[in-house]
């Protein structure tokens, strides 16, 4: 697979991701809570997939892959990300929350450094120094809500950032080992299952979408966010480094942005319209000039 098209994927993958601020919103602004709709995203992106799965080995059992403790705690913290992003959406306005959910490429090189002595190039830190700036600017003019506490919203997304990072780091082997289907089989799953177990134990009996608004919110996430999104951000990591990976999630605020002004008619100012043209500008300078033997053909 040559570089571009694993770029190609990457971006319109992060188009669909951009689309979950907007579905989880109207799934809060419903009445779901946080870990209820984080579990109810995560059962159905599963259930597609496993279908999926089992429909392309024709019914034959397959055994549990080495590792798959590994995947199990992958799909844990996958769990995690949602269930404390969704949260902070509860205190902090999407843009916030966004931004600081963007954080992912920052812990994700401090994670490849620790534990995998890989540290980026110099490229990859002015591209992401661009792209973090620009993301400032896209998200400079939003307010924090009224409800809640802001730094608790923070705090929140904070560690959904973390979260997501940790679990880049886990799941990059098992792309090439076990090919991206049977991967997110695995954690997806075991993120829906860890997510059932905090929703049920917070959430009950209010754990099922009382209205027709929940129930879009959840497939909406499952199928776009999730089912494209996601599983294009796993299949990345066979050609990109999670630092990478994670540096593209940086598009989230922006694409999110694009799709709430036609649909909730929020315009996006000339700052914020800068803002975007400068992430934009980072993202591909470390997509084109990050460490070489980071992206892979």
């Amino acid at each position: 697979m040559k570089n571009k098209s694993a770029i190609a994927v990457i971006v319109i993958g992060q188009f669909a991701v951009g689309s979950a601020a907007l579905f989880a919103r109207a799934g809060l602004d419903a009445g779901m809570a946080a870990t209820s709709l984080a579990a109810w995203r995560l059962t159905l992106a599963s259930l597609m997939v496993l279908a999926y799965v089992f429909i392309r080995q024709k019914g034959k059992t397959q055994k549990a892959p080495q590792g798959y403790i590994r995947l199990l705690i992958a799909g844990v913290f996958l769990g995690l990300h949602f269930a404390t992003w969704f949260e902070s959406l509860n205190h902090i306005s999407i843009a916030i929350s966004t931004l600081l959910v963007a954080t992912v490429p920052i812990w994700a090189a401090f994670l490849e450094i620790a534990f995998h002595k890989k540290p980026p190039n110099r490229a990859f830190w002015l591209g992401l120094l661009l792209a973090m700036s620009g993301l400032a600017a896209v998200s400079f003019q939003a307010a924090p809500l009224a409800k809640g506490s802001v730094w608790l919203g923070c705090l929140w997304a904070v560690l959904g950032a973390l979260a997501f990072a940790v679990y880049l780091l886990i799941v990059q082997p098992f792309q090439t080992s076990i090919g991206t289907a049977r991967t997110i089989a695995w954690t997806y799953s075991s993120a829906a299952a860890s997510m059932w177990i905090v929703a049920l134990a917070m959430d009950w009996p209010n754990v099922v979408p009382a209205n027709s608004m929940s129930w879009a919110s959840a497939l909406g996430m499952a199928i776009l966010a999730q089912g494209v999104g996601h599983t294009s951000l796993n299949w990345s990591l066979k050609h990109m480094s999670p630092s990478i990976v994670g540096v593209t999630t940086l598009l989230e605020p922006v694409f999110a942005a694009a799709l709430a002004w036609p649909i909730f008619g929020e315009p996006i100012s000339m700052v914020q319209a800068f803002g975007a043209m400068m992430l934009l500008a980072g993202v591909g300078v470390v997509l084109t000039k990050g460490n070489s033997n980071q992206v892979r053909e």
